[in-house]
Order: structure tokens, then sequence, then C-alpha cells
């Protein structure tokens, strides 16, 4: 697909070239953020802007363009891509932005100016048994560095996938001293009854994290605090929330059965009532 090039260009993915002496090739250093479009209409660009100004003034990056510009951007690519022409479910596609450190002079701190690219991306594609069935998460001691800002420093996640394959799980999650915190790419929740609980430190705070907060207050009560280990074995349900699959059910954590071990009905009733939401803001 198209993409916007390092010189306000549009260009196919497989032209884009970026040099060796930028920094995010030399050190892993830079930001970027990642939203989808439903019915061919991104998702609440707004807040996922905002996250990744928040995200490049962490790494102290300067963002090249701003975001009237950017939302400009992100509205010829789709046109470019011809995204109102494809059938329904295929005008769903991620946004991704990239912020690079920029060309590094002493291969150590970052360019004068950063890179930032615009890609337009397929969807990555999960079994539907994952939103019907629920998943398995594996827990792993671990607290990302500076994790109120998306990175792209994704090394222990990737590390991990041998080990998630041998013990079945689809996912992993973080905790550190005790106090769980958030999964490699999706924030955590559990159900104590009809109470909902989610952490609220040492986790990047995520959109759909947000959206699914604002809909719970009307129907539940909600938690936002330290959430520990031992709670799993008192909770009812288990879910996670990221950008790509919305809201996933999690039935399983290590050996631990969530509940009956199976997807519950306040997890069934978030999910229908974030679908509704998106089909109001999207179709």
């Amino acid at each position: 697909m198209p993409v916007r090039g390092q010189a306000g260009t549009i260009l196919k993915r497989t032209d884009i070239q970026v040099s060796i002496n930028d920094l995010v090739m030399l050190r892993g250093y830079g930001a970027f953020d990642y939203l989808r479009t439903y019915y061919g209409v991104p998702f609440r660009i707004k807040e996922y802007l905002d996250r990744f100004e928040s995200s490049a003034k962490g790494m102290k990056l300067k963002l090249p363009v701003n975001r009237k510009k950017m939302s400009s951007i992100v509205s010829s690519l789709l046109h470019k891509n011809e995204i109102h022409k494809r059938e329904k479910s295929a005008k769903n596609v991620g946004i991704r932005f990239l912020l690079t450190g920029g060309y590094s002079l002493d291969s150590y701190l970052p360019g004068i100016k950063p890179n930032l690219f615009i890609l337009i991306e397929d969807l990555p594609q999960y079994p539907q048994w994952w939103s019907e069935k629920g998943i398995k998460l594996m827990v792993h001691e671990h607290n990302r560095e500076m994790a109120s800002v998306k990175t792209v420093n994704y090394i222990t996640a990737i590390n991990l996938a041998d080990e998630r394959r041998k013990r079945k799980a689809q996912d992993t999650l973080y905790s550190s001293h005790g106090q769980i915190l958030e999964t490699t790419r999706n924030n955590f929740f559990v159900f104590k009854g009809n109470t909902l609980i989610t952490s609220d430190s040492g986790i990047l705070f995520g959109i759909t994290r947000k959206v699914v907060l604002e809909l719970a207050k009307k129907k539940f009560k909600v938690e936002k605090r330290a959430l520990y280990t031992h709670e799993l074995k008192s909770c009812t349900e288990c879910f996670i929330t990221g950008t790509t699959r919305g809201i996933t059910p999690v039935v399983q954590v290590d050996n631990l059965k969530i509940g009956r071990g199976r997807v519950g009905e306040n997890t069934k009733e978030l999910m229908q009532m974030f679908y509704d939401l998106v089909k109001r803001e999207c179709e």
C-alpha cells in the first residue's frame, strides 16, 4: 500500500528507504502509534494523535508536521489506497505513525530532524475463537521502560514468542513485584462480580481502554487502581483491550482458570457495547 515518504511524497511500501545511520536502526530509538479504521473511517483519531504527540515529547523528538497536517495526510492516504471503494470488511485497515530518532551524526544522539512515516497497513488477522472462547495468558516479570510512552522497543515481547508457543499462551501478561501491569500490546481488565478493575500506573494508557472505561461506567462499578496477581484467584472474568482486536476475553492465566473458564456475561455485554459504539461513530 502507498505510504507517506520522508520528503512529503507518497511511496509504495517497497520503495521506502531509511539510512542506516537513522537512530531507529542503530539504537532502536523511536516512537510510534497505531490506529485503525472501521467501515473505512479512522476510529478516535484525535485521541491517537494526542498520545502520539505525548510519546514524541517523552522521547524528546519534535514532530516535523502538526496534527492537522497529519490528519490530512491520513485522509489522502486512505483515498489513495481507495479504501472507500472496497467491500465492507476490506475497509478495515491499520494506520501507523512512526517517528524515528533521525540521522545521527555520532551514532548515539538523535538527529536534528526526526523522520516521520505514516503507513496504511492490512490489519493482523486473529482466530475467531479468541473472541468466542477466550485466550490464555502467561505471566512474566517485566516493567517496560518508559511505560507511558509508545516506543518501538518490543524486545521482551518478541523474545518471549517461543515460550508462549511452548505454553500454548496467546499473549504475555507483564507483572512487577506482584502487581499486574499490561500485556505485550494490550491493557488488562478483571471483573469481580459487577466491579470492573484495571491498573492505573506503570502502563501505556490505551485508547480502547479509555473507550471501554467510558462504556463500563454506564453499567458497572469501575475501579482504576493497583491490581495484584493474587487477585486473579478471586476475579470472575478477565479481558484485554487493544486497537486491532477491541475486547478479547481471557479465560486462563498460566494454570489458573478464570471464573468458570469461559467467556463471562459482563465481558460479552461490554463487547457488544463497544461494537455498537464503533458502529454509531464510524458506519
